[in-house]
């Protein structure tokens, strides 16, 4: 699905988790969101798990395609919106899931 218009970006109050919603070209909206994984037991290399993209919203629990970090990479690449928010996501992507 390609990105027609980005209308949000956040980082949401379940600890740090990302996501920025969009229309797509087939007429529907989605998010693209990377879930944090502050408050796991097990601490791992990374800050999140990788990507996933929701129809409708990670509330609907309906993914439509999971991404590795190098395909987020090239999902995020032609991307822009003007949001300190957008960039701070896709900062993390580039990192692979890390913060710094």
């Amino acid at each position: 699905m390609k990105v027609v218009n980005i209308w949000n970006a956040d980082v949401y109050r379940d600890g740090g988790s990302y996501g920025f919603c969009f229309d797509s070209d087939d007429g529907h909206w989605y998010e693209f969101f990377i879930k944090t994984k502050a408050f796991e037991k097990v601490k791992t290399n990374n800050d999140y798990y990788p990507p996933v993209i929701y129809f409708e919203g990670c509330n609907s629990k309906k993914v439509v395609e999971e991404l590795s970090w190098d395909e987020a990479k090239e999902y995020v690449a032609p991307l822009s919106f003007g949001s300190d928010r957008f960039r701070e996501l896709v900062r993390i992507v580039n990192n692979e899931g890390k913060l710094t």
